[in-house]
């Protein structure tokens, strides 16, 4: 799924006196992530369908459900006012807390397909149909808690460049020193092999407490070259339980995370 990184980076450049972004204070989802990572239409082999999961962190670990909807809104950039979930969105099934189901044989969504194509919409020859080899954003709406909503996106496309991309491997994330309050201690996320040597790597780095040297880390410089993948954690200066999420985007919609303790003594 395509991911809003541009915002984290912005948010990243704040003026000094805002909260890091890479502190968890409140409820939070990173991410949500897609198996498959893409809808694919291959012949024969009936309409696609996908599990969504919301990657969530709060400082307190307190339960949280997460409401999906596709969006009847066909696009990869909503207007965060969208109703969706809500009367601009589909719901769809719950999994489990976290967790929904999208499946476009679902009647509802074969149903607003149609509809698109009878009244001239993005589903037509020329709109959807044309676009449809090279992959065309689907809306995906989410309700996080009583507050939280969000949006995010993935992509249904044909298997004409290839099959469905896949998630990485996130493994573990280690931590390179000794955590005592106030130390300054080494994060590095540990990967599996890649699917494919050419996807570049974005690492998202979140604490409940202490200070990260950077939000982000990528194994791949705008110049092609490789880069260190860890950052530089500033322990809190008392001593305390500390959770920590990593969250591994692949530039293609793949998405991993990770999440552990951290002892500070």
């Amino acid at each position: 799924m395509k991911r809003c990184a541009l915002l984290l980076l912005l948010c990243a450049a704040c003026p000094a006196g805002l909260e890091e972004q890479s502190h968890i204070s409140k409820l939070r989802v990173l991410g949500v992530r897609a198996d498959p990572v893409e809808l694919l239409l291959q012949a024969d082999a009936g309409l696609p369908a996908t599990t969504l999961s919301a990657i969530t962190a709060s400082p307190d670990g307190g339960a949280v459900t997460v409401r999906f909807a596709l969006c009847t809104q066909i696009t990869s950039a909503p207007d965060p006012s969208l109703d969706c979930p809500g009367d601009a969105g589909i719901d769809l099934p719950a999994v489990d807390a976290l967790s929904a189901r999208l499946d476009l044989s679902d009647p509802r969504i074969v149903a607003f397909a149609a509809a698109a194509q009878v009244d001239a919409g993005v589903f037509d020859a020329g709109g959807l149909a044309a676009a449809l080899d090279d992959g065309v954003p689907l809306l995906v709406g989410f309700n996080a808690g009583d507050e939280l909503r969000g949006f995010d996106t993935l992509t249904l496309r044909t298997d004409a460049h290839g099959p469905a991309n896949a998630n990485p491997q996130l493994l573990d994330v280690t931590v390179e020193g000794d955590p005592a309050a106030g130390a300054k201690v080494r994060l590095q996320p540990v990967t599996g092999p890649k699917d494919d040597p050419a996807k570049h790597y974005l690492f998202s780095f979140f604490a409940t407490a202490g200070s990260m040297s950077s939000l982000h880390s990528t194994d791949t410089t705008s110049t092609g070259e490789s880069a260190p993948t860890w950052v530089d954690w500033t322990a809190p200066s008392t001593p305390q339980t500390v959770q920590m999420w990593v969250v591994l985007r692949d530039g293609r919609g793949g998405i991993a995370s990770l999440s552990r303790s951290v002892q500070v003594h």
